[in-house]
């Protein structure tokens, strides 16, 4: 059993970096039962300065510099940037690619998993700067729960000072809880009405495939295994529709989506539900997908972490 974390055994005071003590401190505390020293290396050399700065390029799997990949992302009007929620140097990367396109002179919005569309009031105003930020990381809370801030803290903020749009994508959690348990069937026409018009949450067997190597935890059959993953596949559908939408209001926007990387996956994630809006996908590696076995049908880009032999959190 795992040493259980004492709230009072706080790093020291004199600790060299403020942050990484106090981001160390509060994901190790929220994430105790997970493997603590894995995750620690992981968010302490991230924040000493370890950062992506490489991908591999799928098509011909040549190791290529960030900066050139975002050269080439410029190109099309959708941007999918997968990650492992609790990996900093991903959430960097995503807003290296932030900075760079929107350098590149045309409208930029920030899709995001992490809201839900009750909050896109407040997104709206966050943006405008007309929220401030202790309300705003209260709406951040109410929607991302048990990740802490400061992990897109970065993002958020810049997104608020160059007035960036960020569009909410999620699906209401409590109707895609309640797909989790029961089914989308279970689905009451109350709940239907949160979310956008005909959609399905039907999953094919390569999809449960995918979900069984990816989450080995969730099982690998069963009922309860299906309606996990039409859970998820409600997900996909509810981000693409808003994705979609977002981007027909909005022809001359490029928009980059940050999303799980199973969401954004090319093959059953959110871009196979988009039709023909053209888009670029990068992803990091992740149990099942990595640089030996992804291929075009996942992603354009496979981020190139330096410290890829820690176990993956997620």
């Amino acid at each position: 059993m795992p040493e259980k974390l004492n709230p009072a055994r706080r790093p020291p005071s004199d600790f060299p970096l403020p942050l990484i003590q106090h981001l160390c401190y509060n994901l190790v505390m929220r994430h105790a039962r997970l493997s603590k020293v894995s995750f620690l290396l992981s968010i302490t050399l991230a924040l000493s300065g370890w950062s992506i700065t490489q991908v591999m390029r799928v098509e011909d799997r040549e190791i290529i510099g960030v900066r050139t990949m975002i050269d080439k992302l410029g190109d099309v009007p959708l941007v999918f940037v997968g990650e492992r929620h609790d990996a900093p140097p991903q959430h960097q990367l995503q807003l290296e690619i932030i900075k760079g396109l929107l350098a590149k002179g045309k409208p930029l919005a920030i899709g995001m998993e992490m809201f839900e569309d009750s909050s896109q009031q407040a997104l709206d105003a966050w943006s405008k700067g007309e929220i401030p930020e202790p309300a705003f990381r209260k709406v951040f809370q109410s929607n991302w729960r048990n990740v802490p801030w400061e992990l897109y803290e970065e993002i958020l903020l810049y997104a608020r000072d160059n007035r960036i749009p960020i569009v909410a994508l999620n699906a209401p959690r409590g109707v895609v809880q309640k797909v989790s348990r029961q089914g989308f069937s279970a689905l009451s026409s109350v709940d239907r009405r949160l979310l956008p018009a005909g959609l399905s949450a039907e999953v094919s067997d390569a999809y449960l495939n995918f979900i069984a190597a990816s989450y080995p935890v969730h099982g690998r059959s069963g009922e309860a295994f299906r309606n996990i993953c039409q859970a998820q596949m409600l997900r996909n559908r509810v981000m693409a529709r808003r994705v979609g939408d977002y981007l027909t209001l909005h022809p001359e926007t490029v928009m980059v989506v940050l999303a799980g990387g199973g969401h954004a996956r090319k093959a059953g994630g959110i871009p196979s539900e988009l039709g023909m809006i053209h888009y670029r996908i990068v992803l990091p590696p992740y149990p099942g997908l990595d640089s030996k076995t992804v291929t075009g049908k996942d992603a354009d880009y496979l981020m190139e972490e330096p410290y890829s032999w820690l176990e993956p959190i997620f």
